[in-house]
């Protein structure tokens, strides 16, 4: 089943989130994700939320994708984005079809 990361980025320090994104987006592939949605434009919204960036993660596996968010390996380079932004990261089911 297709496993989703969500993340809600607000940055505040863009010059060090771009080392982030450099590292972290090769961790994305090795763990076997593709990037859905990576800071898209946002069309509609019928609240007041507007995610600064917006990032979504898809995961053909479960597994992969929580040996992703709690790798020790990648886990300084989340504590970056930590650091750089104030940053909300959810791992979440697909449907199950």
């Amino acid at each position: 089943m297709t496993t989703y990361v969500v993340v809600d980025n607000d940055v505040h320090n863009p010059d060090e989130y771009a080392k982030y994104l450099a590292l972290i987006t090769p961790t994305v592939e090795q763990f076997g994700g593709t990037y859905v949605i990576r800071a898209g434009e946002i069309l509609f919204a019928d609240t007041d939320w507007r995610p600064d960036r917006m990032v979504v993660i898809a995961f053909a596996k479960e597994e992969n994708a929580l040996a992703w968010v709690t790798s020790p390996e990648v886990t300084p380079i989340h504590d970056m984005r930590r650091a750089n932004a104030s940053s909300k990261l959810i791992v979440i089911r697909g449907v199950d079809e």
